[in-house]
């Protein structure tokens, strides 16, 4: 009897634990809001590891971070330091177990037009910056999305090893630099003086592209739709080029070692064209002429 009694107590503790544990696993809620006097910054760093960030606009002439936790202790809240021109935002600890939710908000100051960089190992970056410019954006993950909406700078960087870059809207008075070594590439409406693309094995969608771009990728595919500019595309291996021209303002070199390269011109462009492949298909398409 009393070994029933006890299989009894162990089995209502395990249901209770359960029961407990499943409750714990809820949302991420505001715990907590920092706010730094912007001063003689020049560049603010976030680093973090599995957090979502969210960067946006404020009409504060302050930063402001708040930060939603599912668990709320004060060791937990970021860490926030001056050093210098330097504002650097870091996690803090983390508790162990997959239940854990975190997500930061950083608000810019209307006034802020200098230097950000931003991290995520694995958690989700977003922007929303219109009617900002600013000298320079790094946005980086390691496996995490990055949506960089609404980005204007003298220069943007987005680099990631597998996850995912989208981006609306990217406006570059210098360059944007891009690299990925298998993570998919998505870029709509991108106005730059000159891109740099590199990826290894990348599928990349850029519509409505402006600029220089230099493009390498050794098995990559990319697609390029209503681009007007010059450069060069490279596929050092088995990389596939697909590209749509609406203007060519300067010469195009397009080449590919074992991959298909489609190229479709409109009527009447005078720069020179260069189009290769070593074991791959060619086809060259100009439209009103077959």
């Amino acid at each position: 009897m009393k070994v029933q009694r006890k299989l009894f107590y162990l089995m209502v503790g395990g249901i209770l634990s359960s029961l407990m544990a499943c409750g714990s696993d809820k949302e991420a809620e505001l715990v907590n809001t920092q706010t730094v006097e912007i001063g003689a910054v020049s560049k603010i760093v976030l680093d973090y590891d599995a957090d979502d960030l969210l960067i946006k606009n404020s009409s504060s002439k302050r930063v402001v971070l708040e930060e939603y936790l599912s668990k709320d202790k004060r060791k937990y809240y970021s860490k926030v330091s001056k050093n210098g021109d330097i504002l650097s935002i870091q996690e803090g600890r983390r508790p162990i177990g997959t239940d854990f939710k975190s997500k930061m908000v950083l608000s810019l100051p209307k006034n802020y037009s200098d230097e950000l960089r931003i991290h995520s190992t694995s958690g989700k970056v977003e922007t929303h910056l219109s009617n900002k410019s600013m000298s320079s954006i790094t946005l980086d993950t390691t496996s995490g999305k990055i949506y960089g909406d609404d980005l204007t700078a003298d220069t943007i960087k987005l680099t990631t090893t597998s996850g995912l870059i989208s981006s609306r809207s990217l406006t570059s008075k210098g360059t944007l630099r891009i690299k990925s070594t298998s993570g998919e590439i998505k870029l709509h409406k991108s106005k730059v003086k000159r891109l740099i693309l590199h990826t290894t094995s990348s599928k990349a969608t850029l519509d409505e592209l402006k600029g220089q771009v230099e493009y390498e990728t050794k098995s990559g595919n990319l697609t390029v739709t209503d681009f007007s500019g010059a450069g060069e595309f490279t596929a050092s291996g088995d990389g596939s080029l697909n590209l749509g021209v609406n203007h060519l303002a300067d010469d195009l070199s397009v080449f590919s070692k074992n991959g298909a390269v489609i190229v479709s011109l409109p009527d009447s462009q005078t720069p020179q064209l260069d189009v290769k492949t070593k074991e791959g298909k060619v086809d060259n398409r100009w439209e009103g002429r077959t």
